[in-house]
């Protein structure tokens, strides 16, 4: 990713954002005919800078903000005679409070109109065509296999996975199920089962992947030669697809087995065959010392020790020191018993093997339900999948896709203020605060994933920003809207003395949580930005 990757999903987020909250305030002044003199988006030195009537429009050089300069705004201004009624300061408390949350209520009513055009074009959403089925499991002895379509529960029909899982954990006895295969409907009746007091038909939607991995060197797969990130395709000739399929081609009987799998080779991958011979016991998986491998890494958090040390989404981790991984979990509880030892990983990228340190650090991570402080080092992994079926779910009604967009907002707004309330309580440690870079990477990230999740960062960005500027720091719009109330409960404006030792103060506050944000940035970066310019050079 080179830095015009960065700076132009960057710009194309913040520069938006701080537009639409500028706006707010813009529009809300003029239409009640408070005079504006400068509409900025940026700040310093202006870059591109135009007056239209009254007001002198400009685009500054440093894109970390903006502002509306209202006649009377600060203190102390000198204000013409003939606009003296069109001042901000001689605006009742009412009208004042609607300018300066304008620009906040702008960057929530932004969020729930992307989301709601995001709707209305599509949103990819898993369909109820089963991609795998358990052995074993109710809809195995149902008669349910893949492939099959589950169209009514209790005949109510739905399309979506999500809605299914939700009947299925709903259900307190006995689910008649209509299942399409084949151009034809079947009835269906399947018994869930509890697993951790939860009701299970043991369907998937995208199954496990067929990438092994061995549980103990001293298991009839290693002796053999299997080894972790191998990838099964047939199992005594049967192409398996997926790992239930695999566990369903595992013969009853101790019999000979035949694996061809793919294994890795400089970027390739060598197709191969392996036999495990007659007389190693048992045929099913655990006997046999073969599991999914669970540990492809599916988020790294900006920022931690495996962002520094380069881990990326996708990369398989198949060696802890030296020595196969059995699982995620035993990564996982290696690094949290090692008190801070570095660690070494061996993982697969694009059919190569790379050798990566790294040094963990306390982080806030949730365990057992709860945020502690732990040894990590920043990734979170799963069993990779097979993609399952999908199909846009479309929102055709305007209102409903508002609704929706909405609904969507204010779950975001309420995740956002829990998080706040964390770190105001030291539940999340402060450095998990980003600045500028961070949020250069973030939108990065998700402009390269996609339109979808671009529009989705851009309106958990939007609601941030909505907050941060509600905050009663005398510099931000929720200072100004306490000055207005404080105000209007006294029946006089503050004393300028008053106002000024108050911005003063909001300022050097705003001031130390930039600087903080910056200086995560940095630390978290560092390393990236020398080498970028170690580059350039």
């Amino acid at each position: 990713m080179t830095i015009v990757d960065v700076l132009i999903p960057f710009f194309l987020l913040l520069g938006g954002l701080i537009f639409f909250h500028e706006l707010g305030h813009f529009l809300v002044a003029k239409g009640f005919g408070v005079k504006v003199e400068k509409f900025s988006i940026g700040f310093g030195p202006a870059v591109l800078k135009r007056r239209v009537g009254e007001t002198e429009y400009l685009i500054a050089w440093l894109p970390l903000g903006g502002y509306v300069k209202m006649l009377g705004e600060i203190p102390g201004e000198e204000l013409p005679e003939e606009d003296r009624d069109r001042a901000f300061n001689a605006q009742p408390v009412w009208k004042r409070v609607s300018i300066a949350a304008a620009g906040p209520a702008m960057n929530l009513i932004l969020p729930a109109v992307v989301l709601a055009g995001v709707y209305m074009v599509g949103v990819p959403t898993p369909t109820t065509l089963i991609g795998g089925v358990m052995p074993d499991s109710p809809a195995a002895e149902a008669g349910i296999v893949a492939r099959d379509r589950i169209v009514a529960v209790d005949g109510e029909e739905l399309w979506r996975w999500g809605d299914l899982t939700v009947a299925i954990a709903e259900s307190d006895g006995p689910l008649a199920l209509e299942v399409e295969r084949d151009g034809e409907r079947l009835a269906v009746r399947v018994n869930p089962e509890l697993v951790d007091g939860k009701p299970v038909i043991g369907i998937d939607h995208s199954p496990p992947a067929t990438l092994i991995a061995i549980s103990s060197p001293d298991t009839p797969a290693a002796r053999a030669g299997l080894r972790v990130g191998d990838e099964l395709v047939a199992v005594n000739g049967t192409p398996v697809g997926d790992w239930y399929e695999l566990l369903q081609a595992l013969p009853k009987e101790p019999a000979a087995l035949e694996f061809e799998l793919l294994r890795p080779l400089d970027g390739a991958q060598e197709r191969l065959r392996i036999v495990v011979p007659a007389g190693e016991g048992s045929r099913d998986a655990d006997a046999l010392g073969l599991r999914a491998l669970d540990a492809e890494i599916q988020l790294v958090e900006p920022g931690s020790p495996a962002d520094q040390a380069g881990l990326a989404r996708d990369d398989l981790i198949v060696g802890l020191g030296g020595e196969p991984l059995a699982s995620f979990a035993v990564l996982a509880s290696t690094i949290r018993s090692g008190e801070g030892a570095p660690i070494r990983l061996t993982i697969l990228r694009e059919h190569r093997e790379l050798d990566m340190q790294l040094a963990p650090e306390l982080r806030a991570i949730e365990l057992e339900g709860e945020i502690q402080e732990a040894w990590a080092i920043g990734i979170h992994g799963s069993a990779r999948r097979v993609s399952g079926e999908q199909r846009d779910d479309i929102v055709r009604n305007p209102v409903l896709a508002l609704w929706a967009g909405t609904e969507r907002t204010s779950e975001i707004f309420g995740s956002i203020i829990v998080g706040v309330g964390k770190l105001l309580t030291g539940d999340v440690g402060l450095r998990n605060v980003a600045g500028p870079i961070g949020i250069g990477k973030i939108a990065a990230d998700s402009y390269r994933d996609g339109w979808f999740e671009f529009f989705w960062v851009l309106s958990v960005i939007s609601v941030n920003l909505a907050i941060l500027n509600l905050l009663p720091i005398p510099i931000l719009d929720g200072g100004q809207i306490v000055f207005a109330l404080a105000e209007g409960i006294k029946g006089a404006p503050l004393s300028l003395r008053v106002r000024e030792i108050a911005v003063q103060v909001g300022l050097s506050l705003l001031v130390l949580l930039m600087g903080f944000a910056l200086w995560n940035d940095l630390t978290r970066y560092w390393s990236r930005i020398l080498g970028y310019f170690q580059e350039l050079v």
